[in-house]
């Protein structure tokens, strides 16, 4: 018993010189791995990036160009001819069917991966952008400075966010419409060469930055009493480098795995919106814009629904378990189980 002591004595102990020799980053990737969830669901994202990305590649999707030529041969473009409206999946050299208009779908929820995945990593780096920097300046100034602040986004907060972003893309949608001059026209112009995603970036970012200003703000005001941060103060550093050096990469962590747990909201907010006629303007391809046009053909072909339909769930999924798998990873009192 007393030798299996000393080997367990030994082994914890070489375990822990182990652990002392990771960084922190390092040592929170391993404890990702054990994750297989956060893992696959890792992997599968890459993968819908990569997609993304390549989608203009002729042997991963076909072109989008049949609002413009509608009657060229499918091997060329996403749709070929309204006879093959509606067929199911593996017909006519559809792998995933065609919709009701002749559409590839396959073609069209790849290039909606494009829509999905902007949208998601736009709003979550707007929102970290400035919900960062507004929280590091709340909670390291001074308390009157502090107070003032916090209830400004507490002011914000009072706005449904929802009712908030359909009045706004409403106001976009309109100005769009009626066209404008000046900066207006600019920023109409960019939406219609973005497929009307530019709108829906602001519409996103102008109050989903709260959160993460109270989030930022409670880890600055936690780690700002810290022995580290007053012996800087000590040897005479400025505030700039306080923020920068010290503050800005101990909160940087929490931040980005809470950031990461909020974009399935945020890809749900634009499918919701392209839903209800509010989101990108068609024929950009959409998850949300295509289960819109086939929804009420559910039992005739439920292929045109299901497929974009999980093909959102299952992006949200992934996002989900990614997120808690990189919340658990970051958790100190999790590392070694």
């Amino acid at each position: 018993m007393a030798v299996e002591s000393a080997r367990d004595r030994a082994l914890a102990r070489e375990l822990a010189l182990a652990r002392r020799g990771r960084s922190p980053v390092a040592e929170a990737f391993r404890q990702l791995l054990k994750n297989k969830a956060a893992v696959v669901s890792g992997i599968f994202i890459i993968l819908l990036i990569l997609v993304a990305i390549f989608a203009d590649n002729a042997i991963i999707a076909k072109p989008l160009g049949w609002e413009v030529k509608p009657l060229l041969a499918p091997k060329h473009f996403a749709q070929v001819s309204f006879k093959q409206r509606d067929l199911p999946p593996g017909k006519g050299g559809f792998i995933l069917g065609s919709d009701y208009l002749g559409r590839d779908i396959l073609s069209r929820v790849i290039y909606g991966t494009r829509v999905s995945l902007s949208v998601a990593f736009v709003a979550a780096g707007v929102s970290l952008v400035i919900g960062i920097t507004y929280g590091l300046i709340s909670g390291y100034a001074s308390a009157y400075i502090d107070n003032l602040m916090m209830r400004f986004v507490d002011f914000l907060y009072g706005f449904p966010l929802l009712i908030f972003i359909i009045l706004m893309q409403v106001y976009f949608k309109a100005l769009s419409r009626r066209g404008g001059s000046g900066i207006a026209q600019i920023l109409i112009n960019i939406d219609k060469a973005m497929g009307g995603m530019f709108f829906i970036f602001i519409a996103l970012g102008l109050l989903n930055w709260l959160g993460m200003a109270r989030i930022a703000r409670g880890q600055t005001l936690s780690y700002k009493e810290k022995e580290f941060v007053e012996a800087a103060r000590a040897v005479g550093a400025g505030h700039l480098r306080i923020i920068f050096r010290h503050l800005l990469p101990n909160i940087l962590g929490p931040c980005i795995v809470a950031e990461t747990l909020a974009i399935p909201g945020y890809i749900f907010t634009e499918a919701f919106l392209s839903f209800i006629g509010l989101g990108v303007t068609p024929p950009t391809p959409s998850w949300g814009l295509m289960i819109s046009e086939t929804y009420q053909a559910l039992r005739a072909a439920p292929h045109e629904c299901l497929i974009p339909g999980a093909a959102l769930t299952l992006t949200t999924l992934a996002f989900n378990f990614l997120g808690d798998g990189l919340r658990d990873a970051f958790d100190p009192r999790l590392r070694g189980t």
